[in-house]
């Protein structure tokens, strides 16, 4: 039953190839028979006929029966291809519904995604403006800072500047005011301690304040020849000079005045001018003439006799000798 089934199913056209066939068969037989009637009795003729005739029953039957088979397997068939037609249908029905879904959720996403790169994009262009905007301010906060800090530290400067200068102006008033309360003899103290102790530029500048006050002092010529000795004693021979020359023409009587003028000598010897030895040497001369037997000449023949403005021993013993009587009588 399978195989003829399968048959069946495979060759819808065999039922009405066999039913040919069939007719076929009988025609064929008919005419043999036809042809042997001559030698046949009616016996077996008709006996022929009833057999072919339940042959050709049996074989309607079976047609019939294939028939009906085969429109039962046409009908199965039929059936089970329009299920499955409306299953395929179906499933790609839902398949498409998906794919639209698909499409549309796809579609939904990249409108997000495209929203969402502009609105980056945007908030990274306002940024970028914002940073380059703050960068601007910082900078031209910066830029006052700095100018600021300029001006900061000039006020500072010149705020150290004038302290300073208010603070020595308040220390040279108080040293004007401190002065103007001593007597003549009492700043005279203050500034030849002070060249005593080595102080020599504020001994210059006591003993210069002691001229402007008391020029017509008797120990005027002493204040001016103590400047010299100052200028002297830092090496500074040309203002030494200076100084001495003001004693000898300022204060010519002064006690001071053959010192001042020995000391210029000296001074000149120290200097490097091209005519300062003869100058030296026209000095000491001077001194020798105006002050002959004062200490001050013999010093000054020595030097002469030496010709490099350093004196021989014995003379220079007792010119210490000498200048120390003089300066426990007239420093």
């Amino acid at each position: 039953m399978g195989t003829k089934k399968t048959k069946k199913t495979k060759n819808k056209k065999l039922p009405g190839r066999f039913l040919k066939s069939s007719w076929s068969w009988l025609v064929l037989f008919c005419a043999i028979a036809a042809m042997t009637a001559g030698c046949a009795n009616d016996d077996q003729i008709k006996a022929d006929i009833n057999n072919l005739q339940n042959q050709t029953y049996i074989l309607q039957n079976q047609i019939a029966s294939m028939k009906s088979n085969v429109q039962s397997s046409q009908q199965k068939l039929s059936s089970s291809n329009e299920t499955e037609l409306h299953t395929i249908r179906s499933s790609q029905a839902g398949v498409v519904d998906q794919l639209s879904n698909l499409q549309s959720d796809l579609n939904g996403l990249r409108g997000s995604v495209e929203e969402q790169k502009h609105m980056d994009q945007k908030l990274f262009s306002d940024q970028s403006h914002e940073t380059a905007a703050l960068a601007t301010r910082i900078e031209q906060q910066q830029k006052m800072i700095d100018a600021q800090g300029n001006q900061l530290s000039q006020l500072e400067t010149k705020f150290q500047a004038q302290a300073a200068q208010t603070k020595a102006a308040q220390a040279a008033q108080a040293q004007e005011q401190q002065q103007a309360a001593q007597t003549p003899q009492a700043v005279y103290d203050t500034a030849y301690g002070d060249y005593q102790n080595g102080n020599f530029n504020y001994a210059i500048k006591v003993f210069t304040s002691f001229l402007q006050k008391f020029p017509d002092d008797p120990l005027a010529g002493n204040a001016q020849f103590w400047i010299g000795e100052a200028y002297f004693k830092q090496m500074d021979y040309d203002q030494a000079i200076l100084a001495y020359e003001k004693v000898v023409k300022n204060y010519p009587k002064s006690l001071k005045a053959p010192s001042a003028l020995l000391q210029q000598g000296i001074s000149f010897t120290k200097t490097k001018g091209p005519d300062d030895k003869k100058v030296a040497a026209a000095l000491f001369k001077q001194v020798i003439e105006k002050y002959p037997d004062s200490p001050e000449a013999k010093t000054a023949k020595s030097l002469l006799k030496t010709g490099n403005g350093k004196t021989d021993t014995k003379v220079k013993k007792k010119k210490k000798k000498s200048k120390y009587k003089r300066r426990r009588r007239h420093y």
